[in-house]
């Protein structure tokens, strides 16, 4: 029997939340075991593979999924693993020299050489885990892709510390990472065989598929640059205004704080991306229009719990060295709640072919909030530029989702729905919640939090139309069930 859009996320969504919960839950480890510095540089690292990854694949791993032809869409999987290659291999040529250049400390360069190596394999396993998982939704294998998700929280963990009992914390950190990737790529294969041809690929046949998807280079390159550079710099600044140890607090409270985010992207994107290429702009509007709502009226007590609450939780959880890392948890909470609601959305552009909206609005916003850190890091502390960086990204977000919905020809009255119905949640979670934060016992205090959650869900159905948001739904039909 074909399955709803809903069964589809909530498989893919457990899977990908049982791994950020196993992330999340082990940091309490994590802080014990790494130092804020090591942590800090493990950040760059990851940061610098997400800039690469966008050269070594130029994001035609995303248009792997359009094309009806089985032929084209292998065409494109093989330019992306042409393109890995040869990205890896500038790397670790260049990796050497950069090295010997450098006028660092000998065990200094060992680490660079790690993090140098570590990149360029960790480039070549990302290009083929990108187009593995483009085939997944090609061929409607969520599930699939929800268990590689979980292995690559659960191998991380337990790679990165085991290896930092046998070598230093950095290469033990960028060794785990890139042993995940690993994991995550034969799991992929194991589900989705025969993703590449085993002929030899014709250099005509790429030549034609780059022609034809040319969109995703032109502009969704610039696309995820301006976000990956944004976060670089973002965290570059804070970096050299108040040292690894500051970046480090901040690359925690930001993991934290955006692991929802980063979920139900898993979760809800690969579904969306295949309803809305093969769905008309109406209908899909419409679906996100509800979804966004039902996300955020079933996130917003959660998230607001948790930014009350963050200075002491932090203060209980992380070890002394990490204390402070709380106000960095409060000031992005808000962006943070709207990112989570609202970042599937950018498929529509791939979808409707408005990625030239996508690059324009991402790449304003970038030069916007660099621009504000970089002058604001001059002249008031750390957490002062958060909260300003958090309510820039709080506005920008909401911009966002109106563009998706203007510029692909949704109805801007469901967007107008959903936007106020988050709003009247907001409100109501936000001053029942300031009243159980004054509760003295933490236990009656936390089933206080799942009360007022179970309260505004509980309203938002019976009063407010939810039923019928979750009514129509459950109704959704993925497009991939029909392919």
């Amino acid at each position: 029997m074909k399955r709803g859009v809903l069964s589809k996320v909530a498989g893919l969504g457990a899977l990908t939340a049982a791994g950020q919960l196993l992330v999340v839950g082990t940091l309490p480890l994590y802080s014990r075991t790494f130092d804020p510095a090591a942590y800090g540089e493990y950040i760059v690292f990851v940061g610098a593979y997400a800039i690469v990854s966008v050269f070594a694949g130029l994001r035609y791993d995303s248009a792997i999924v359009l094309p009806r032809s089985q032929g084209m869409a292998q065409a494109l999987s093989l330019l992306v693993v042409a393109l890995g290659l040869l990205v890896a291999a500038l790397i670790a040529l260049a990796t050497p020299g950069l090295v010997i250049a450098s006028s660092a400390s000998p065990a200094t360069k060992g680490a660079e050489l790690n993090l140098g190596y570590g990149l360029a394999v960790a480039t070549v396993l990302g290009a083929l885990q990108r187009c593995l998982t483009s085939w997944c939704i090609r061929r409607s294998r969520f599930l699939s892709m929800g268990w590689a998700q979980f292995l690559f929280s659960l191998i991380t963990v337990i790679a990165q510390l085991s290896l930092v009992r046998l070598i230093p914390q950095l290469p033990a950190l960028v060794w785990g990472y890139v042993g995940a990737l690993l994991g995550q790529l034969l799991w992929l294969a194991a589900a989705v065989p025969g993703a590449f041809t085993r002929s030899r690929p014709s250099w005509r046949a790429l030549r034609v598929v780059a022609r034809k998807y040319r969109r995703f280079p032109r502009y969704m390159v610039g696309y995820a640059l301006a976000s990956s550079v944004r976060d670089r710099l973002i965290q570059l600044a804070f970096g050299l205004g108040a040292g690894a140890a500051v970046l480090g607090r901040f690359g925690l409270a930001y993991r934290v704080m955006f692991a929802p985010n980063s979920l139900i992207y898993s979760a809800v994107s690969p579904v969306f991306y295949s309803l809305a290429s093969r769905g008309r702009p109406e209908a899909v509007g419409r679906f996100a229009a509800d979804l966004v709502e039902a996300s955020f009226v079933a996130l917003v007590t959660p998230y607001v719990a948790l930014a009350i609450e963050a200075p002491a939780l932090t203060e209980v959880t992380l070890s002394a060295k990490w204390h402070g890392t709380g106000p960095y948890l409060q000031a992005l909470a808000a962006p943070a709640l709207m990112l989570a609601v609202t970042c599937w959305l950018d498929r529509a552009f791939d979808s409707f072919r408005r990625q030239k909206i996508a690059f324009v609005l991402e790449a304003s916003f970038t030069a916007v909030s660099v621009a504000l850190v970089a002058v604001l890091s001059l002249c008031i502390d750390p957490v002062a530029v958060v909260w300003a960086f958090g309510a820039l990204a709080l506005v920008y977000y909401w911009v966002y989702a109106l563009g998706v919905f203007v510029s692909c020809g949704f109805r801007l009255a469901d967007l107008r729905r959903a936007m106020a119905q988050g709003l009247l949640s907001l409100s109501i979670a936000l001053v029942l919640a300031l009243l159980v934060h004054r509760i003295a016992h933490p236990e009656i205090r936390l089933l206080s939090y799942l009360g007022l959650m179970g309260a505004v869900l509980a309203a938002w159905v019976r009063l407010q139309g939810g039923a019928d948001i979750i009514m129509r739904l459950a109704r959704s039909r993925a497009a991939s069930d029909s392919t």
